[in-house]
């Protein structure tokens, strides 16, 4: 990447950015329990266990444990990831299709090392 795009982008720490995605993933969690919640007490006053309604909230809760492991996952690896690494969290907004959720994940939040001293930027390759 040529250092005059790297110079317009404004970047993230990567570790802030995981951040952001784990708080959205808890709220997408809460949501999945609220409608869970809903859809369980129609469907045990409507239905039998055995109907296919049942199976389907079944995987309504798994969706919720996966979508809350997800987020620890993240958060854990945020933790350990080095502070210097940097991303354009804006850029990658742009392909989220809703706006708040964009908005949210795309923040730009200056760190301090950019306040006093310009970052040198490398690209890693951290999966072949």
């Amino acid at each position: 990447m040529s250092k005059k795009k790297q110079e317009k982008r404004r970047l993230s720490p990567i570790a802030t950015t995981l951040g952001r995605v784990t708080n959205e993933l808890r709220k997408v969690a809460a949501r999945l329990e609220k409608v869970q919640h809903a859809v369980g007490r129609l469907v045990f006053d409507s239905a039998s266990p055995r109907s296919a309604h049942f199976r389907d909230l079944q995987d309504i809760d798994r969706a919720t444990q996966e979508i809350t492991g997800i987020a620890a996952f993240l958060e854990r690896l945020a933790s350990d990831v080095p502070s210097h690494w940097m991303a354009d969290s804006k850029g990658a907004s742009l392909a989220i299709a809703l706006h708040e959720l964009a908005s949210s994940l795309g923040r730009h939040e200056a760190c301090e090392t950019e306040a006093k001293e310009p970052v040198v930027i490398h690209e890693y390759e951290i999966f072949d």
